[in-house]
């Protein structure tokens, strides 16, 4: 819920003023997002006591995967999402478990099958469907990169994770997403902040506080108590909550070709998940 609301929301703070958006820079709004997650988290370590000094080895390991989790992933899907539909993007978010199974067998974290290739073609044909069948669909193609990149860090911090925890990963990978993202996106934020609409501001910190904090703190939350595979699954719901709200709030309706990329990306996420849950029951 939290994921696809950001998607809506997001694309409302993005759009111009005159079409009734908050007129937000995508830089801008990801600099807040790194900013607020960043003090936030920072705060709870603190409080919670779970502060503990890393080496240097580890903080620059950290800092070159928020460049992948943080920093790619919060600017390519912004972008994205100014100039695409707000249910493209969270239906392209459901391709996340496919290129991780893709990547854990290339970096030798899983072992091939043909249960992965075969959600793999799947997923990448309705990718296809969606962004590039008779014109293509620029923002699409941001949000896909933007998905590789994720499923990227999230087979490279499987080590790091195992070492430091996850709330001590989160907490600094949005530190120092946030220091390396400041020349730029700090410059946007200063000079845009002080012109945005009361209902700019709203939509901004809707998006710090529930589609960043609460979103990460959830799936935290939910790993350790269930499985990878039951966590994924929920994937599905994304592009379903953001199809409705995009209809409530923006009274844009779902065309064919996304329903049809629907259906190619949907079949692949489920090959692997079927696969994954095998793979965990055994």
């Amino acid at each position: 819920m939290a994921f696809a609301a950001g998607a809506v929301e997001g694309k409302l703070a993005l759009r111009p003023e005159a079409t009734g958006g908050g007129g937000v820079d995508p830089l801008a709004l990801a600099m807040a997002r790194m900013v607020g997650a960043a003090f936030f988290f920072q705060a709870l370590v603190r409080v919670t006591g779970q502060l503990r000094p890393l080496p240097r080895a580890e903080h620059l390991r950290i800092a070159g995967l928020s460049v992948l989790g943080i920093v790619l992933n919060q600017t390519l899907y912004l972008v994205g999402l100014r100039i695409t539909t707000a249910f493209a993007a969270a239906l392209l978010g459901a391709t996340i478990p496919v290129f991780t199974a893709a990547l854990a067998v290339a970096f030798r974290v899983e072992r091939p099958a043909a249960s992965t290739a075969a959600g793999l073609v799947l997923a990448f044909a309705g990718v296809l469907w969606l962004t590039g069948v008779g014109s293509v669909d620029v923002g699409g193609l941001v949000i896909a990169l933007n998905c590789l990149s994720y499923s990227l860090y999230i087979v490279l911090s499987k080590g790091v994770l195992e070492r430091v925890g996850a709330l001590t990963l989160v907490t600094w990978a949005f530190t120092w997403g946030a220091v390396m993202l400041l020349p730029v996106g700090g410059l946007r934020l200063v000079a845009g902040a002080p012109q945005w609409s009361a209902n700019a501001w709203l939509l901004v910190a809707f998006i710090v506080v529930c589609p960043t904090i609460v979103a990460y703190l959830a799936n935290a939350w939910a790993l350790r108590r269930s499985t990878p595979t039951v966590v994924t699954i929920y994937i599905y719901l994304q592009p379903v909550l953001a199809a409705l709200l995009q209809w409530v709030q923006m009274r844009e309706p779902v065309g064919r070709r996304a329903l049809f990329a629907s259906g190619l990306i949907f079949a692949g996420v489920t090959v692997v998940a079927v696969r994954r849950s095998r793979r965990d029951a055994a």
